[in-house]
C-alpha cells in the first residue's frame, strides 16, 4: 500500500513509502515495510530501502528531506537515513502513538501523531517540543512562514502555530470532506488536500473559503508536488500505485 510520496526538488526523483500489512493492520510492527524510488514517473527501485537485521522497517508513512537526510515515520518511531543511498539508518525519536506525516521549516522536522492528536518539533539531535494540534491530526505542511494541518477525525483544515501558545484555527470547511490525509500549498496560496475516504483530491482557494474537486480517485493518501514541473503525485493506498497529474500554473 503506497502511503506517502516525496518529490526531490530539482530532480525527477520521488521517494514513496509503502506499508505491506494485511487489511486493517497498517500500524503493525511486522518488518515488512519498505521505501521505493521513482524516476521519470517510473519505478527505479521498488525496494530501495527495506528491513534487514538490525534495521527493521514496519509501516513507513510520512517523508521529509532535512540536511541531506531522508526522514520518515514508522509506526511509533521517527527514522532517518542517507537520502543518497539509504545508508546509516537510525532512530531519531520514538514513543509516539501513531507517527504519521512529516514536514520541515528548514530548522527542524515536524511530526504529526494522529493517535495522540499531537504535533512535535524534533531537532536534529532528537529533542522534542509539542505544540497544540487538532484532534486526529494527519497531514502537515509549511508555506510562506506559516504552518497548516488537516484532521482525519474532524474533516477539517487548520492553521497551526509553531511557536505554540495558540489553538489551531479551523477553516470551517468540514462539511466538504470525509477523512483528510495530505495537504500541500501552492505558491499562489492555493491549498491542495487529499480526502482518503472521500476518494478525491480537492483545491481550496487562498482565502480558505471555496473548495472544488480536482480529481476523483480511490484512497488518495499523502500527496506530494514537484513544484518545478507542477506535477502532483497522488499515492493510492488501496490500489498500490502512484498517479501523476499536471497542475496548471
Amino acid at each position: 500500500m503506497c502511503s506517502s510520496d516525496l518529490p526531490v526538488p530539482g530532480t525527477d526523483r520521488v521517494y514513496v513509502s509503502n506499508v505491506a500489512a494485511a487489511k486493517g493492520e497498517y500500524w503493525t510492527d511486522d518488518g515488512k515495510g519498505f521505501l521505493s524510488v521513482l524516476a521519470g514517473g517510473k519505478i527505479q527501485r521498488l525496494r530501495w530501502l527495506q528491513s534487514k537485521p538490525g534495521a527493521v522497517l514496519d509501516g513507513p508513512k510520512g517523508l521529509c528531506l532535512f540536511r541531506g537526510k531522508l526522514y520518515f515515520t514508522d509506526n511509533t518511531r521517527l527514522l532517518r537515513c542517507s537520502a543518497e543511498d539509504g545508508s546509516g539508518l537510525e532512530v531519531v525519536a520514538d514513543g509516539f502513538g501513531k507517527a504519521n506525516d512529516l514536514a520541515t521549516d528548514g530548522d527542524a522536522v515536524w511530526l504529526s501523531d494522529g493517535q495522540e492528536s499531537k504535533i512535535w518539533r524534533i531537532a536534529e539531535d532528537g529533542a522534542k517540543r509539542e505544540i497544540p494540534a487538532p484532534q486526529g491530526v494527519n497531514g502537515i505542511t509549511f508555506a510562506q512562514g506559516r504552518m497548516f494541518a488537516v484532521s482525519w477525525d474532524l474533516h477539517e483544515v487548520y492553521e497551526v502555530y509553531p511557536i505554540g501558545g495558540k489553538d489551531p484555527r479551523p477553516f470551517r470547511l468540514a462539511g466538504n470532506f470525509t477523512n483528510l490525509d495530505g495537504i500541500e500549498v501552492l505558491a499562489d496560496g492555493t491549498f491542495i488536500v487529499s480526502d482518503f475516504m472521500g476518494n478525491r483530491v480537492s483545491a481550496i482557494t487562498p482565502d480558505g473559503k471555496t473548495v472544488y474537486t480536482l480529481v476523483e480517485l480511490e484512497s488518495p493518501a499523502d500527496i506530494g508536488i514537484d513544484r518545478q514541473s507542477m506535477t502532483l503525485y497522488v499515492p493510492q493506498f488501496y490500489a498500490d500505485k502512484v498517479v501523476l497529474f499536471r497542475l496548471f500554473r
